[in-house]
């Protein structure tokens, strides 16, 4: 795969992961203007609100691009995708409603309110999440973007507006900031992918075939996210939502890694379906062997230097009620170190083995929670960042000997970054021999 062919969506891409960290610099804002455990009741609503619809993308919307890429099914792709998505989605806000409180005897009084507001937060949020499977299939960054662009700047904007008001104080406040935000994302996000909007009963794909691949994909996608999205409420269980709200700025700040990544993987997995469907096993290899190369020599680099002290600008940026979430992220950031190798389960999930990645986000899952549990008796509260760096480790390393099984490639090249920068300096050196010497 050549990079320079995909170089304005690489980009786009890149400049939309950006959005991201600049909107990380916003939460920070509000974090800062909110009490902690104002901020911790509204990290358990978001971090659920992402679960199910994590686990929606797995079972409902991995399949408009896997089954998408026939133009002619499109349709019946599209509706399936969407019926099966809006079900997922409303269905399990629904149940966590119904059963507020017996799950708040269980995590915090406050999930109550947290179970009452997610049935309108799962709403507003299903357009947006449809409507950028049709982007991501289509590889359309410049309009992932634009749909973000907007996301992002309504709640930039409403965050600074209350800010200087002096009205950004409660829950109400922060809530309200989210939803108007997620709303107008969906708006755009219809907007952008209006012409794709096809849908239709009629078409070859089943039910039972579009599960069959949907469904393992969703319980991975379930297993792979509890560490990152839930571990909130076991940690507001031992501890309390006070220290949720300390423990989730660093988990926003890890994020940055995460986004990344993400972008890396929105570019991999169409690639390595393609790849892999054509059977262009050569192609295939040297996809994942760069994709981890490039990734884990910066990441390295990243982790030495915030753990070496860098990390303590935290306490500059949010102040001193927060300075416990800087031990929190220099937990958090080793989980960083196995994230070049997760990049795996997208190739994995790539060639159809979605099983494989139900049995390894499992393995992990088990794990992260036996350390998380353990360190919450213990009382540990500056380690319960263990569980999600090491559920981050785990499944790298599973998937990433998964996939050299399928796609045979010597270990050296994992780190084939150094060789490729190597060549390109000689070749630089060369070239500007032979202009010196032609000069001369």
């Amino acid at each position: 795969m050549k990079l320079t062919a995909h170089l304005g969506k690489i980009t786009w891409s890149l400049a939309d992961k950006g959005l991201y960290i600049l909107y990380g610099f916003v939460q920070l804002l509000q974090i800062k203007a909110l009490p902690a455990e104002v901020y911790g009741v509204f990290a358990l609503l978001v971090g659920l609100n992402t679960w199910i619809m994590i686990v929606s993308d797995g079972s409902a919307l991995q399949g408009v691009i896997q089954f998408g890429t026939n133009t002619e099914e499109r349709g019946r792709v599209n509706a399936l995708g969407i019926a099966i998505h809006t079900v997922i989605s409303l269905g399990a806000a629904a149940t966590v409603y119904l059963f507020r409180h017996p799950l708040a005897a269980v995590v915090d009084p406050e999930f109550v309110t947290v179970a009452t507001l997610l049935p309108l937060y799962a709403l507003l949020t299903i357009p947006r999440m449809f409507c950028l499977k049709l982007i991501y299939r289509d590889m359309r960054m410049r309009a992932l973007f634009a749909v973000d662009l907007i996301w992002f700047g309504v709640r930039t904007a409403m965050t600074v507006w209350m800010i200087q008001e002096g009205t950004l104080t409660t829950l109400d406040d922060i809530v309200l900031i989210d939803f108007l935000g997620m709303a107008a994302t969906s708006v755009a996000a219809l907007a952008a992918t209006w012409k794709s909007l096809e849908f239709r009963w009629t078409g070859t794909t089943s039910v039972r075939e579009y599960l069959r691949f949907g469904v393992p994909l969703a319980v991975a996608t379930a297993l792979n996210s509890t560490p990152r999205q839930l571990d909130v409420m076991v940690i507001a269980a031992f501890f309390g939502v006070g220290v949720v709200g300390v423990y989730n700025p660093a988990k926003n700040l890890f994020r940055f890694f995460e986004q990344a990544y993400d972008a890396v993987v929105t570019l991999l997995y169409p690639a390595a379906v393609r790849m892999y469907t054509q059977h262009r096993m050569e192609d295939l290899q040297v996809l994942v062997t760069k994709a981890i190369s490039v990734t884990l020599i910066p990441t390295v680099i990243a982790v030495m230097v915030l753990e070496l002290g860098a990390s303590n600008v935290i306490t500059l940026l949010l102040g001193e009620q927060y300075r416990g979430a800087v031990a929190h992220f220099n937990v958090l950031i080793l989980g960083a170190l196995g994230m070049p190798f997760g990049l795996m389960a997208s190739v994995v999930a790539a060639m159809g083995q979605s099983t494989a990645v139900v049995r390894y986000s499992a393995m992990g899952l088990v794990v992260s929670a036996a350390v998380l549990i353990s360190v919450s008796v213990a009382g540990w509260e500056w380690a319960i960042g263990l569980g999600m760096a090491t559920n981050t480790i785990v499944v790298g390393i599973l998937t990433t000997l998964h996939v050299r099984k399928t796609v045979h490639f010597p270990a050296r090249a994992l780190v084939r970054m150094i060789h490729d920068v190597r060549l390109a300096v000689q070749g630089l050196n060369a070239g500007l021999k032979n202009r010196s010497e032609r000069g001369s």
